[in-house]
């Protein structure tokens, strides 16, 4: 599996916060269009794309040091949202 079979919304995270849901599909959004393989994302990338985006809302990276070492692998996504 790629990050591009982890676009959908994850429900029922292991966080049970939607902002970290967001921010965890968005990375696998971003993964999914930067290669689509799996790597561990840093900060300044996901800034980046998601401002060219037009869609960074200024809030986020707290929720992404929360999720970012779960958008590694397919098993640590599955690990996030076991219906991922």
């Amino acid at each position: 599996m790629k990050p591009s079979d982890f676009r959908k919304h994850p429900l029922d995270s292991i966080l049970q916060n939607t902002e970290s849901e967001i921010v965890a599909r968005n990375i696998m959004v971003i993964l999914a269009r930067t290669g689509d393989e799996f790597r561990l994302m840093e900060w300044d990338e996901y800034l980046r794309e998601r401002e060219a985006d037009g869609l960074y809302l200024g809030m986020e990276q707290r929720y992404f040091e929360m999720v970012r070492g779960y958008c590694v692998s397919e098993k640590t996504a599955r690990q996030f949202c076991s219906d991922w």
